[in-house]
């Protein structure tokens, strides 16, 4: 499905929205790491910020304390951090100096000393040279130690003052638990059985019987080392919805890999070996706003507080006089990037939004560079003009509405698709003309019995097929047996893998699940020493004899009930998407929209395309 470039742009909006929210703290540097010692006095200014200068070993310290700014040193990406470093500087000086203000008296720097030194365990008297020792790592000596946690409290003591008497209506709490269901979702459950043994082997072998037909609780209370009472039933007598806690990591890890009920693999822990058996997996759910309220009005308050907060830092900006300095100066520009109505959107604000995506910052590499700057950052741009577009159109909606932008806009999307549904007629449509999504490879558990000639071959399938043990009757042939483990088509020579999945050429074995091919004639090149490939021009090959013993699977099409959930997800995202594109399309009809930034090349069209395409570059990234 392509999508046009506005629901892309949609989509990468939501999928992002809220980053910009706290992007002041985000891309703060450590505070403790701008006023330790002496040497910044001697280091060069390059930026003063109302007077107050900011020297090269400030700005240095400011790089080194967060890992984005030190990603990429070269090209527009390099350009980019520098200048997010330099904004995210001149931010943090304003708050400086503004809070230098406010009066913080020694009696509270002494308890503050006080209690780092408690935190730390260098707490008394006697342990005054291992504090001084500690505080020097990073610099400091005890005074301007004091120096900077006295800043540390005019800081506190300033937002403290801007966040005072900020609260929360019933309204606003409804309206953020709206806008942020997904963040209120109940553990994915499973009802499961488990069996607990000692050793790999006795799970196998465990695994066999059940193969065999007998059922999961029969070999649990035969077998297992743990719940063999209740027939390995997780939870209770009989299974009951447990989520990962019920189960050691590493099983939990496979038991929660399942979308469908099914066997794990045996998995080794330092308890047992571990194989499950998932009756039903029980997807998470919206919790509903009685369930949750405290932790929804406690997260809808720090949004309002993070939003007066930031409003404040940005007027302290905005009023603020920053001039480069010297040869050495750094130079500070944030210029308006689009205009939507009055509403200006600086490059400060893309900056952000791009590189406070966390995919985007667990993938910042010089390898992901032109990804960046090709793809994402132009529907980046898309989204933040969306942002400023929505926030426009909330004030004619009927919803109560406040916080930052982001906020604003994300509340305001969700209320314009309020409505959308998935019908049966959306879900039996997206089912049909897209079973590939629903379509599970055939696949098949295989044995390769290599013989030694065609003869003792087909006698080695006769003797399997009368029931001999195929190990002692491949031995018995001169053969040798090799597990291939699980196989997809595609994955083996073309005639094992004809044989496999295009073919029926297969009997089932007595008394096991699986079953033996026709004996395979099977050219393959036979392996010399390198000196020996060398004098060779073409490579010697030879007939081989194969039996094939595999458990196959068929390729098969899931049930329209049987990913149903999924289905009707995808539908009403896509009906959400489109209200939304419907209301923004005609917004931007009737807002003035001015865009100042091009870009070499169109921005994606797809996610899915933009989503592979970064996972390629992480993948490649060292």
């Amino acid at each position: 499905m392509k999508l046009s470039r506005r629901t892309n742009t949609i989509i990468l909006w939501i999928v992002s929205i809220g980053l910009l929210a706290g992007m002041v703290i985000t891309f703060t540097p450590t505070l403790g790491t701008l006023g330790a010692g002496s040497a910044r006095d001697r280091s060069p200014v390059v930026l003063e910020v109302n007077g107050s200068p900011v020297t090269e070993l400030e700005l240095s310290q400011a790089r080194q304390s967060n890992r984005v700014f030190n990603a990429v040193q070269d090209g527009q990406v390099g350009q980019d951090l520098q200048d997010l470093l330099v904004d995210a500087v001149v931010r943090q000086r304003v708050v400086q100096l503004e809070a230098a203000s406010i009066r913080v008296g020694n009696r509270q720097v002494r308890q503050a000393v006080d209690d780092f030194r408690e935190r730390n365990g260098v707490a008394g008297s006697r342990n005054d040279g291992a504090y001084l020792d500690l505080i020097a790592t990073a610099g400091f000596t005890d005074q301007t130690f004091r120096e900077y946690l006295r800043e540390q409290l005019q800081i506190e003591a300033f937002e403290a003052e801007i966040t005072e008497g900020v609260s929360v209506t019933d309204d606003e709490v409804a309206a953020f638990y709206t806008a942020n269901e997904n963040s209120y979702l109940t553990e994915p459950q499973v009802l499961a059985r488990q069996l607990v043994v000692d050793t790999q082997e006795e799970a196998e072998a465990a695994l066999e019987r059940i193969a065999g037909g007998e059922a999961f609780a029969d070999v649990a209370s035969d077998v297992s080392l743990e719940g063999s009472d209740v027939g390995g039933a997780v939870g209770g007598d009989e299974p009951q919805p447990v989520g990962r806690p019920a189960f050691p990591s590493a099983v939990a890890s496979a038991v929660f890999a399942l979308r469908e009920p099914g066997l794990t693999d045996p998995i080794e822990t330092p308890g047992g070996v571990y194989v499950v058996s998932v009756e039903q997996v029980i997807g998470a759910e919206v919790q509903p706003l009685d369930a949750v309220r405290d932790r929804v009005e406690a997260d809808t308050l720090e949004a309002k507080r993070s939003a007066a907060l930031e409003d404040a830092v940005d007027e302290l900006v905005a009023e603020a006089t920053v001039t480069s300095q010297g040869e050495e100066g750094v130079t500070y520009e944030d210029p308006v990037i689009a205009v939507v109505a009055d509403r200006d959107i600086r490059r400060s604000d893309l900056l952000n939004a791009v590189y406070g995506n966390p995919q985007i910052q667990q993938a910042l590499a010089p390898e992901t560079a032109s990804l960046i700057v090709d793809f994402f950052k132009p529907s980046i741009y898309e989204q933040l003009v969306d942002r400023y577009l929505a926030v426009e159109g909330a004030a004619e909606l009927d919803v109560t509405v406040f916080g930052d932008e982001a906020l604003i806009a994300q509340i305001a999307l969700n209320h314009v698709a309020r409505d959308a549904e998935a019908t049966d007629e959306a879900v039996q449509a997206y089912y049909d003309t897209n079973q590939d999504r629903f379509t599970v490879s055939a696949s098949a558990e295989v044995l390769r019995l290599d013989v030694p000639s065609e003869d003792a071959a087909l006698a080695l399938r006769s003797e399997l097929l009368a029931g001999s043990p195929l190990e002692e009757a491949t031995e018995a042939a001169g053969g040798t047996v090799e597990d291939l483990g699980t196989v997809r088509p595609g994955r083996l020579d073309d005639a094992l893998d004809t044989a496999l999945f295009e073919t029926d050429a297969f009997e089932v074995l007595p008394g096991r699940t699986d079953a033996v091919s026709d004996v395979l004639v099977v050219e393959e090149v036979v392996e010399t020493d390198e000196a020996d490939a060398e004098a060779e021009s073409e490579p010697e090959t030879e007939q081989r004899y194969v039996l094939l013993v595999a458990e196959r699977t068929p390729e098969r099409v899931r049930p329209l009930s049987e990913v149903r959930d999924d289905v009707e997800q995808t539908v009403l995202a896509e009906a959400r998407q489109a209200l939304q594109q419907a209301w923004l399309d005609g917004l931007e009809e009737q807002v003035v929209v001015e865009r100042f930034l091009t870009f070499g090349g169109d921005p994606l069209n797809n996610l899915q395309d933009a989503d592979e395409a970064l996972d390629e570059a992480e993948g490649d990234t060292p």
